[in-house]
């Protein structure tokens, strides 16, 4: 939450944006109680109560946890944002929202502590090029594409870097090169891992990606790349 003068807003975090019928009828309850109408939908997929009282919030995390609903990590790189994919999307060439859950489950239930700047980057991602998940603006980014393995269509995932979703979404991330969509948890950890090692000073992910180049983004890439390509399909 964020505090300001005796209020806060309270950011629920869904897992993939979901939320059951039931859980929104009693969440509708919980907002009318404490906050009135001052509720919002993020572009994250996450609800926000607004302007709750400093002395309500104990109350409201109970009600929230007995519903299901108080589990931590919004704004968070565990925070992931993406479309329907194949799931239920025509478009869609690759399953983001599975790709979503895969890596969210790597990040809730790791054993690792994440470092303080990898916590705060932010996923996004798409089940084509379409970008309805906002891959282009997104920290890490990914969207759906098709290529051809041994004579079978694979799903592979574009990677995008270094966009950036502050500013009002002030540049768009590094086309960095495809990767099969089984590899993307491979991918998120390499990068990541490069990000905490090789950074300087206060640097943040974007000034990173760009110091070290797309050239490099893709050749540190295309050595999965080609481990994907040697494994059977």
């Amino acid at each position: 939450y964020q505090r300001q003068a005796g209020y806060a807003g309270v950011t629920i975090a869904l897992p993939l944006g979901d939320i059951t019928a039931r859980q929104m009828r009693r969440l509708a309850d919980i907002a009318r109680r404490y906050v009135g109408d001052a509720v919002r939908t993020t572009v994250e997929q996450n609800i926000v109560l607004r302007w709750v009282s400093a002395a309500d919030l104990p109350n409201i995390y109970r009600e929230l946890t007995s519903i299901g609903l108080g589990q931590s990590g919004s704004g968070t790189i565990s925070d992931i944002t993406a479309c329907p994919g194949t799931d239920t999307c025509k478009l869609g060439i690759a399953s983001s929202r599975g790709l979503a859950a895969e890596l969210r489950s790597s990040f809730t239930n790791g054993t690792e502590e994440l470092d303080p700047v990898v916590e705060n980057l932010r996923i996004k991602m798409s089940g084509c090029f379409n970008s309805c998940g906002q891959h282009h603006i997104a920290d890490l980014g990914f969207y759906g594409v098709s290529r051809t393995i041994n004579g079978y269509s694979v799903p592979h995932f574009q990677v995008v870097l270094g966009g950036q979703w502050k500013a009002n979404a002030g540049s768009f991330g590094l086309a960095s090169g495809a990767i099969p969509s089984k590899r993307i948890p491979e991918v998120v950890k390499r990068i990541t891992e490069r990000f905490v090692s090789d950074r300087q000073e206060s640097e943040t992910f974007q000034d990173f990606t760009r110091r070290i180049g797309k050239r490099e983004l893709k050749e540190m890439l295309s050595q999965i790349g080609r481990a994907s390509g040697r494994e059977r399909v």
